[in-house]
């Protein structure tokens, strides 16, 4: 079974009110790659989830549109430094939280995982920066605003990822689901 038709399969399921680990057992005899199964269905905010943290996802875009416009700042600020380029690296700097911003207003867990790992390898170059204040501590201090607001709705949204972003298993190996 091919990726769009698991995920196909897995998002009729789902609405149909099945349990993850219930989609896993049916669809594993199934799925060419049972890891890819289980990575699919944990990346999968079940429809109860998305009501649940609704707010809280929406609380997290919202702080990211701040974060475009902060970064819009920054970005105009560094490239008259530059050489006079400011349009453009203000453009390209505001469109980079507004992409995560449309990747969490899908319920993509990718967007939250590659926004993390994003984050974190830029904070040691932002704490550098901070005694310079400004812009720079503003910057700081939102990135690790939604770093941790990231972090936090992904855990919720998507229960079934370990900390390192793969699908969760039990003592034996086997991929387990919470939901």
């Amino acid at each position: 079974m091919k990726k769009q038709a698991m995920q196909q399969a897995i998002d009729q399921a789902l609405a149909q009110g099945q349990s993850k680990q219930a989609i896993y057992s049916e669809l594993q005899a199934s799925a060419a790659n049972p890891g890819q199964l289980a990575y699919l269905l944990a990346a999968t905010a079940t429809p109860a989830r998305r009501r649940q943290y609704q707010v809280k996802n929406h609380t997290l875009i919202a702080v990211m549109m701040g974060f475009s416009l902060l970064s819009l700042g920054v970005g105009y600020q560094n490239g008259q430094l530059l050489g006079g380029q400011g349009v453009w690296m203000a453009l390209f700097s505001a469109l980079v939280p507004a992409a995560f911003a449309a990747g969490f207003s899908r319920w993509i867990a990718a967007a939250f995982n590659v926004y993390i790992l994003y984050a974190l390898i830029q904070l040691p170059q932002l704490v550098s920066q901070l005694p310079q204040g400004g812009w720079a501590l503003g910057q700081g201090v939102m990135t690790l605003l939604t770093l941790l607001l990231t972090w936090h709705v992904r855990s919720l949204a998507f229960p079934d990822f370990n900390p390192m972003a793969m699908p969760r298993r039990d003592a034996q190996g086997q991929f387990i689901f919470r939901d």
